[in-house]
């Protein structure tokens, strides 16, 4: 019964999601199009952990036996990459730029108050505590799965690792 109620939940909150998008997009410039739609119901889909998997969709229930929910992973790689701007028109790739405007000044001002109540925020995106609040040893999570994303791509991108120490380590051998 909870699995039910966490996807309605889920469900509604999408269904909501879009159609205030879509009121916001549509009230400027009138009505959208198919594709246009299209556009705002994938940025929902991604911003809200509903990834697009592509020609694996059809594995998603096999792939989910192996793998932790691969649509909300697939869904942070698209998220950081920019995927729902990728789609539509120049007006819903301005609205969705709104969005991801409106999440990263959010972040901003979660970590800001963070800041101010006494936190650490490690600002290297090599090391694993990278976007997270630190309050002694309890770390705040407040990128929504984007921080770890961001490590991966960080640490493979510069071929290095920050260790809790702040040691420096390659992470492709010794240079």
């Amino acid at each position: 019964a909870s699995n039910r109620a966490y996807i309605t939940f889920l469900n509604r909150l999408r269904a909501d999601s879009f159609d205030s998008l879509l009121a916001s997009v549509s009230r400027k410039d009138g009505s959208l199009t198919p594709t246009e739609m299209q556009a705002i119901a994938n940025y929902i889909n991604v911003a809200t952990g509903r990834g697009d998997l592509g020609k694996a969709a059809a594995a998603a229930e096999t792939l989910a036996t192996v793998f932790f929910s691969p649509r909300l992973v697939a869904s942070r790689f698209q998220l950081l990459a920019g995927q729902p701007m990728y789609r539509g028109s120049f007006r819903t790739r301005q609205a969705i730029a709104q969005e991801y405007g409106k999440f990263l000044a959010g972040i901003g001002v979660v970590l800001g108050l963070g800041i101010m109540a006494g936190a650490t925020v490690e600002r290297d995106p090599r090391n694993s505590d990278f976007g997270k609040l630190k309050f002694g040893n309890t770390r705040l999570d407040v990128l929504g799965g984007l921080g770890q994303v961001s490590t991966l791509v960080g640490r493979l991108a510069t071929g290095e690792t920050v260790n809790a120490s702040g040691e420096v380590k390659p992470i492709r051998g010794e240079v």
